[in-house]
């Protein structure tokens, strides 16, 4: 599984437990990090929004310095 797929699992959990699971954001956050420049942010932003994760994974990315706020 590829830190993009690990990223819209985490980002699908949190969805699913109806946005209580911080834990789930917090990790998403730490791949983002740790991937930074080598995740494939076109991949990421294509499939979110099909996952209905795209508002979280923006939130994502502006929590871990990957996008200008």
């Amino acid at each position: 599984m590829s830190a993009e797929d690990i990223v819209l699992q985490k980002l699908r959990w949190f969805r699913a437990s109806a946005d209580v699971l911080e834990r789930q954001l917090r990790d998403v956050a730490g791949v983002l990090r740790v991937q930074g420049t080598r995740l494939d942010l076109r991949y990421l932003r294509t499939a979110a929004p099909r996952l209905g994760v795209a508002d979280l994974l923006e939130r994502a990315l502006l929590e871990a310095g990957l996008r200008d706020g």
